[in-house]
């Protein structure tokens, strides 16, 4: 009988489940609403897992990972969770007990950069930093094919570096100054709606913003560059203790390609201890099915 394992990426906004295969392949997904309450939402996962499981019945099913927007502590239990208005719990023992499964946890950066480590853009290599850029900025790193969490599950919080470009602007976490509050898409529309034509604008996207870049608009040119410029001296500090082998760059604004990712490169290369000059940057390439494959890797993956 086939091994096959449940992958659960837990976001404010939705759900995203899928079962993968030993081998990889992602044999069904799904996707939907989070509910506000953990009980709540702990009930419709597992809803979802037995409903998938009466439509795969020749296969065995090894486990659930899931990832959760927090620190995780053991792989069971998250410390608390802003953006789900969680405080703490054991993740893995909620599960457990209405699945019947052996359920394994952990932060859903480090998932992403688990998945994209076994099928995608780090595939192959021992070594990975991934960092995904959205409406907050999330790191992974991954030495030897092994997640690093850190004593209290909060290594990778790259997001909350204090980076000094808006040393006046707060952020989510409570400190001023953090990486997210210049790099993250947030931060960049912020900082665009100082200027013309955004100022007075009710809604902003960072894809507005470097589209003017891209237009010639060199105040929503400086923006996406000190944006960049800090992403690249993040990863030059990553890079100094870490010495990853590949930089991922992740989550939806890396979508503005070469224009996010070549100041990127440059900034590190400029920055970073000369013999961790040679590490390689790429794209992510597996979108947002990185946690679901994160999570069955937490079951399946071995570093090659």
């Amino acid at each position: 009988m086939k091994q096959a394992c449940f992958g659960v990426d837990i976001g404010g906004t939705s759900v995203k489940l899928g079962l993968v295969d030993v081998d990889g392949s992602l044999l069904h997904k799904n996707e939907f609403p989070s509910p506000r309450d953990s009980s709540e939402m702990f009930d419709r996962i597992a809803q979802e897992i037995q409903q998938v499981q009466t439509q795969f019945d020749d296969y065995a099913f090894v486990g659930i990972g899931v990832g959760v927007p927090g620190p995780v502590f053991q792989q069971e239990f998250v410390k608390g969770c802003v953006n789900l208005g969680w405080g703490e719990i054991n993740v893995a023992s909620e599960l457990s007990s209405r699945t019947g499964m052996v359920v394994r946890v952990e932060n859903d950066a480090n998932l992403a950069t688990l998945g994209e480590s076994w099928h995608g853009a780090g595939k192959g290599r021992k070594s990975v930093a991934m960092l995904t850029v959205g409406t907050g900025i999330g790191c992974g790193i991954i030495t030897n094919g092994q997640i690093i969490s850190g004593a209290d599950g909060s290594a990778g919080e790259a997001g909350h570096m204090p980076m000094g470009f808006h040393p006046e602007w707060q952020c989510s976490c409570g400190k001023f100054g953090c990486l997210e509050v210049t790099a993250s898409a947030t931060g960049i529309i912020r900082a665009a709606k100082e200027f013309a034509p955004f100022r007075d604008q009710t809604v902003v996207t960072a894809k507005d913003v470097f589209d003017a870049a891209a237009q010639g608009n060199q105040q929503a040119a400086n923006v996406i560059t000190v944006a960049a410029q800090s992403l690249g001296m993040a990863a030059a500090m990553i890079g100094c203790i870490v010495n990853p082998e590949i930089f991922i760059i992740g989550g939806g604004v890396s979508a503005a390609g070469s224009a996010l990712m070549d100041p990127i490169v440059e900034t590190y290369r400029k920055h970073v201890f000369s013999p961790a000059r040679q590490a390689t940057f790429a794209l992510a390439q597996l979108g947002n099915h990185a946690g679901i494959y994160g999570g069955a890797g937490l079951f399946f993956y071995q570093a090659s």
